[in-house]
């Protein structure tokens, strides 16, 4: 929030509305450090809004990852993977992977794999739905041989989850 001032709920709200109607909460917020300044801001809002009050943010969560006006898949992926740790909205986010399987990117398909990876143990992550861990593997044979797998290393994270469940 470039000038660090803290801000009501209120205008983080209005910040990001703004961000999921236009893509931006100021337009001319600056971070030449900054791959995408915009998401940058919108993750701080949202960290200050999750000391507020977190099902909002939760909310929000869900509204970046379906927005068709965002278009950064890794900010979604980030999103997608802190719906995923919420107790009160790893249902969505099981049913969003199901329901979206065959269009995942290849970010929000990392972090999903991640998350089955190091949630094995986690009796909540076994309440997935039926289908789901066929429906990952099969979005990531589509996908492996594409640059951004390679990026994010996407083989790594398939490895790990096919080992853990013992899949193949």
């Amino acid at each position: 929030m470039g000038n660090k001032a803290i801000k009501s709920e209120q205008q983080l709200v209005e910040g990001l509305e703004s961000y999921l109607e236009y893509g931006y909460i100021d337009p001319f917020y600056i971070n030449c450090d900054s791959f995408d300044e915009n998401a940058d801001q919108v993750e701080e809002y949202l960290r200050y809004l999750s000391s507020i009050n977190i099902e909002l943010v939760e909310s929000y969560y869900k509204r970046i990852i379906e927005s068709e006006v965002i278009w950064n898949d890794f900010f979604k992926s980030r999103c997608i993977f802190r719906l995923l740790l919420s107790v009160s909205e790893r249902g969505y986010a099981f049913n969003y992977l199901n329901e979206n399987s065959e269009n995942l990117s290849i970010p929000i398909l990392k972090e999903a794999l991640s998350y089955f990876f190091y949630s094995k143990n986690d009796s909540e992550a076994r309440l997935v739905p039926e289908g789901l861990f066929k429906k990952l593997q099969a979005r990531y044979e589509e996908v492996k041989d594409e640059h951004d797998a390679k990026f994010y290393h996407l083989d790594e994270e398939y490895n790990n989850f096919v080992k853990a469940y013992c899949l193949s």
